[in-house]
């Protein structure tokens, strides 16, 4: 009889012991809140928020069928913290090789604090999505609070409209995405560079514009987060940390264009350098112009 109430404490014990841990690392009284700001074919913009000061992941994937996150949540909420320890060690790792070693922590780089805007970006029109988030014990990495999991479609087209101005000052240029108000339209992802006709001719291309297509592309799909931009662009085109000089008598051009879903509102302009310029540019090939059929797009006069 003895040996049967000791093994049932033991037990007891046991179970007590596996339930404590959970308790320590779920903290009720954290809350995440997130709204979708603007949502569209290839990215969402969303602003997180807690209501105490808290550390706090966030990420998205494509949703999956026969499986519910909310139903395992330590287990869910753990993996996706390995996965962002991996891209943290990737990093630091790089880092290293290249001889940086003020290296900032996991809770500084991989996770948010305070209230904070976000753009997912590279997301396939028409599908559905997890966009979800918990706060982060930035000491022991362990999750801090619930999961919270919002569930998203992206749209089937853009539904952003932006145009792009570009203009040069010095041997500095600048790309401003901008709205039917002339507004800066900071959340829209975009790919642009600038390019040497000289180059162009070299690539055996036929046109700027199928050049400037393809090359957009490959940016774009180009595993380098680096080649996707936002906001207004500027770049330095003097030979220090930049990949281009400009050369006086040049002809140069640049490409740029909005990646929500495919290649969208692409603009290409044209200019001859000359010391310094100070004026806009208009495009050489108007944008009104270009249409996109069948997944290509075409000059029309």
């Amino acid at each position: 009889m003895k040996n049967r109430n000791y093994v049932a404490l033991l037990m007891f014990a046991l179970f007590a012991w596996s339930c404590e841990p959970e308790a320590k690392w779920i903290d009720n009284n954290i809350k995440v809140e997130m709204s979708v700001e603007t949502l569209s074919a290839a990215f969402v913009q969303c602003k997180f928020s807690t209501n105490k000061e808290a550390y706090y992941l966030i990420a998205i994937e494509p949703a999956r069928e026969n499986f519910d996150p909310m139903k395992q949540q330590k287990q869910f909420m753990m993996l996706a913290l390995d996965s962002a320890n991996l891209e943290y060690l990737q990093w630091r790792n790089q880092l290293l090789r290249e001889g940086e070693f003020n290296i900032a922590p996991f809770s500084s780089h991989a996770l948010q604090y305070g209230d904070v805007t976000h753009v997912f970006t590279g997301l396939y029109p028409n599908t559905d999505y997890w966009i979800y988030t918990f706060a982060v014990n930035p000491e022991t990495l362990e999750p801090n609070s619930n999961l919270y999991l919002y569930p998203i479609r992206t749209s089937e087209k853009t539904t952003v409209d932006v145009r792009f101005d570009y203009r040069i000052k010095g041997t500095w240029d600048y790309i401003y995405p901008l709205d039917s108000n002339d507004n800066v339209v900071s959340y829209f992802p975009y790919v642009a560079t600038t390019r040497d006709s000289l180059e162009i001719v070299a690539s055996g291309v036929d046109d700027p514009i199928s050049y400037f297509i393809i090359l957009l592309m490959e940016q774009f799909t180009s595993p380098n987060p680096k080649y996707t931009y936002y906001g207004v662009k500027a770049v330095h085109n003097d030979g220090i940390a930049s990949h281009l000089v400009f050369e006086n008598g040049h002809t140069y051009y640049t490409g740029i264009g909005g990646m929500d879903g495919n290649l969208k509102q692409f603009a290409l302009y044209k200019f001859v350098w000359n010391d310094s310029i100070d004026t806009y540019f208009n495009d050489e090939y108007p944008t009104n112009l270009l249409r996109e059929e069948d997944g290509w797009w075409h000059v029309f006069d």
